[in-house]
């Protein structure tokens, strides 16, 4: 029985260790993948310069936002149409096509994105300054207990929230509204999981969820947030 209950937990061990190679190599497949469909799309837009430098000088002069919008949308709909054709991309799979889409919007972006964040330029440039300047003062003072947040004390043992500052701290490295959108997310998701943590009712409701994230915002005090909420 010992000799069995030693293999067992022998066997056991190798177990573990094979799944934990298993998940290695799946992170190691999956940077592999990300890397060879982002090579790829470098590839096929530097085919497509001419068209992309076009693309950029129309978008400086449009004023509206919904005029930039759409020549966004426009201009992406016709280069994933023309992906669909390059012989790039015949053997790919549908999810390298759809890992290849979210490179080309965030390499397109990231061309505009000064554009497209500051349409009035150093007129919104001063705004976002001067909203973080003042948030910048408001954090000095407001706290977890502060009157017009309202955070019950049950929430109080999980300040300052800091996994779900940093979350919210790196927007700004992001240019798309996905990845702004998907950092967002896991800011909430980071915060709902602590507030879950120190309560026992299960998982909190929104009235719960608002007011810390009203007050990681403030901690945080990420760049371009007056600019980000008028995307």
């Amino acid at each position: 029985m010992a000799y069995k209950t030693k293999c067992r937990q022998g066997l056991l061990s190798t177990l573990a260790h094979l799944d934990r190679l298993c998940v290695r190599v799946k992170c190691d497949q999956d940077a592999i993948n990300n890397h060879l469909v982002s090579v790829c799309v470098r590839v096929f837009l530097e085919k497509k310069e001419a068209f992309l430098l076009r693309f950029c000088e129309e978008f400086k002069k449009l004023t509206l936002a919904d005029e930039k919008q759409d020549l966004v949308d426009n201009f992406l709909g016709k280069v994933h149409a023309e992906m669909d054709n390059d012989p790039i991309w015949q053997s790919a799979s549908a999810n390298q096509l759809d890992l290849a889409r979210v490179v080309v919007e965030r390499t397109v972006m990231a061309w505009v994105y000064h554009n497209a964040l500051y349409l009035n330029e150093d007129g919104d440039v001063y705004r976002d300054q001067l909203l973080q300047d003042h948030i910048k003062k408001l954090a000095k003072v407001v706290t977890p207990n502060h009157k017009d947040l309202r955070i019950p004390n049950v929430y109080h043992y999980e300040c300052s929230w800091s996994w779900a500052q940093a979350e919210l701290a790196v927007i700004s490295a992001y240019k798309t509204p996905r990845d702004k959108l998907q950092c967002v997310f896991r800011c909430a998701t980071t915060i709902m999981n602590l507030l879950s943590m120190a309560s026992e009712r299960g998982i909190p409701a929104a009235d719960d969820l608002t007011p810390v994230l009203v007050y990681v915002i403030i901690k945080t005090n990420p760049p371009s947030l007056y600019r980000l909420f008028n995307m």
